[in-house]
């Protein structure tokens, strides 16, 4: 007699991760139209064609909808800024500049998504800002590597931390968005006022 309970297994198996994916996307569309603030379970589980308990069982709050859908923006940035590192040249605040310019560029894309995560990370407590934060910091790992490298040429002090200063500039990232959208600032006048506070940080960082 055949047994078929492994083909029933991969059946089920394959219909939940259909229905997450259906869920995440319905989530993300929501989020980018309505606002994080303003969009429910209710509206998610409509746009997604399920009932309200199937997107809790994908993620039991809204704000942990929220960080599945980081999750993957963040990887995409990550690969996005580990492939712009490997074709780098000129000085180390050009390159610097370079990668958070990356950064910005592929968040003010998805503003909505992002702006959110800033604000409720101030709120958010426990394993929740825990994941959160480390989300945001998957992006970072070549600018604390190239910091790594300034080191180690020379051009930044012998006792810098890169892993720190890594954090340092991601901190002051996070404060300039907050301000851009804010004022409701442009692209290039949010751009310009990163690549302003980076020179400062880096001139604090510098060797002497």
């Amino acid at each position: 007699m055949r047994d078929d309970s492994r083909r029933r297994l991969t059946r089920r198996d394959a219909r939940k991760q259909e229905t997450h994916k259906q869920v995440i996307e319905a989530a993300r569309r929501v989020f980018l139209d309505d606002g994080y603030e303003r969009a429910t379970i209710k509206t998610i589980a409509d746009a997604a064609g399920v009932s309200a308990g199937t997107v809790l069982n994908v993620a039991p709050t809204k704000s942990a909808l929220l960080i599945v859908i980081l999750g993957e923006e963040y990887e995409s940035i990550r690969d996005s800024v580990d492939r712009l590192e490997a074709a780098l040249s000129g000085n180390l605040m050009d390159r610097l500049s370079a990668l958070v310019q990356v950064i910005m560029e592929a968040q003010l894309r998805h503003e909505e998504l992002f702006a959110a995560a800033i604000a409720h990370t101030w709120l958010w407590t426990g394993d929740s800002y825990t994941e959160a934060a480390g989300q945001m910091s998957q992006a970072w790992g070549a600018v604390e590597r190239l910091l790594a490298k300034g080191v180690e040429k020379g051009d930044l002090r012998r006792d810098l931390v890169p892993v720190e200063a890594a954090r340092l500039i991601e901190d002051c990232y996070t404060g300039v968005v907050r301000r851009a959208r804010g004022e409701e600032m442009d692209r290039s006048s949010a751009s310009a006022l990163m690549r302003s506070r980076l020179e400062l940080v880096i001139q604090g960082l510098a060797a002497h």
